[in-house]
């Protein structure tokens, strides 16, 4: 008869990303997971195969909890409300270090096909999202969506650069500088 699970599936995926966040490709091990989340690597190899497949697991979850969010965020037609989409995506980091795992990442979702694949999602998720949220702009709403996506990828490289204040108050402020370019 099989043990009974005291560590969930949701909870290794949980810890799994939360290792994402600190380590990069390289440097992400079973054996680092295995200690976020109190198991041994080996119980992490019989739960999900291996780490690729524990990675898209992990990452799948993070997509559907990225969906839920979408669902309970405002539906307003206005620039708080797009931002605010935006913001569930944005983490208040402190360090470029942080950031810079996340671009080795982003390399690994260029490579990737699975990877690709779930950050493609995760990507037309959010400018559907936005697109139906938009304030009047004098651009078409798929047009404008990508190019605030783009905005937001631009303010993470920028504060990574300057480090002016937070980084959600950062990219709060440069979405806002873009609608006062859009609907002027």
């Amino acid at each position: 008869m099989p043990r009974p699970r005291r560590i969930s599936d949701e909870e290794i995926l949980a810890g799994t990303l939360a290792v994402i966040m600190y380590t990069g490709p390289a440097e992400f091990t079973l054996a680092a997971v295995a200690a976020e989340v109190g198991l041994a690597p080996s119980t992490l190899l019989q739960r999900f195969g291996d780490k690729r497949r524990l990675i898209l697991a992990a990452l799948t979850q993070d997509n559907s909890e990225f969906a839920a969010a979408i669902a309970q965020a405002p539906t307003t037609r206005e620039r708080g409300s797009v931002i605010g989409l935006f913001l569930l995506l944005t983490p208040d980091i402190h360090d470029p270090d942080t950031l810079g795992t996340g671009l080795l990442w982003m390399r690994e979702d260029f490579r990737d096909p699975g990877l690709n694949a779930l950050a493609r999602e995760r990507w037309q998720l959010l400018r559907e999202a936005v697109a139906e949220r938009l304030p009047p702009v004098r651009i078409a709403p798929d047009i404008a969506a990508r190019l605030l996506e783009a905005q937001w990828q631009g303010a993470f490289n920028q504060w990574g650069f300057f480090r002016e204040g937070r980084l959600p108050d950062f990219v709060a402020a440069s979405l806002d500088a873009w609608f006062d370019l859009a609907e002027a």
